[in-house]
């Protein structure tokens, strides 16, 4: 009853939240391009870095893709300053996701989904923190799910900081690298720049140990 209660409010959170990231995403005045969201954040003024950091930690609720952000980071504040607020923006929200999901019970998810969340449960596990940071560090990976599941494995709160931690500013720094690049399209660096970006999302495929493993927890 206890476990069920909980879960119940965390429900009623979460869905609070949605509710509420989707009253501020209407009120957002920009659309999903970089550019405009660069000019929103500037705007903010002294704020700037602490909204930009919100807006990563609660994309998921407003609708707002990682890639845009991350690379609106780079174009706002340059590749330093962007990998560094785009990989905290990381940080704290897949911490807050993998707390949300801790929360819930990994015995109450295992009753309701049965065998299919043990055989993903197992092959989560047994990829360990490396498939979170693999996840987090793919540009094109969706991140939070890998975050959500880990907190409902027998993944331990360290290992996995020290995955996302990692891993989200190398993913933040592809796409703040590349971003910092648009305003002078054509030139070497903005060639330099995709090609990182192509790197990071191709090469790591191109490992059969690393293609198994995603390829494996996905099905």
């Amino acid at each position: 009853m206890r476990q069920r209660k909980r879960f119940l409010v965390l429900v009623a959170l979460l869905l609070g939240l949605f509710l509420i990231g989707t009253a501020v995403r209407s009120q957002l005045d920009f659309d999903l391009a970089p550019e405009l969201v660069r000019t929103y954040v500037l705007g903010l003024g002294v704020m700037a870095k602490l909204g930009f950091v919100g807006l990563v930690i609660f994309r998921n609720f407003l609708l707002l893709p990682s890639m845009v952000l991350l690379t609106a980071g780079g174009l706002a504040f340059g590749t330093l300053a962007g990998t560094l607020l785009g990989g905290t923006g990381i940080l704290l929200s897949g911490m807050m996701n993998f707390g949300i999901a801790r929360a819930v019970g990994r015995e109450w998810v295992r009753r309701r989904w049965g065998e299919r969340f043990r055989r993903f449960e197992v092959r989560l596990e047994a990829a360990g923190p490396s498939i979170i940071a693999f996840a987090t560090a793919h540009p094109l990976g969706p991140m939070s799910p890998f975050h959500w599941a880990a907190g409902l494995a027998t993944i331990r709160w360290f290992p996995f900081f020290a995955a996302v931690a990692l891993a989200g500013l190398i993913r933040a720094f592809a796409y703040s690298y590349f971003g910092s690049t648009l305003l002078e399209i054509g030139s070497p660096e903005f060639f330099a720049a995709t090609g990182l970006l192509a790197a990071v999302a191709l090469l790591p495929l191109a490992h059969r140990g690393v293609r198994d493993r995603v390829f494996g927890v996905r099905r």
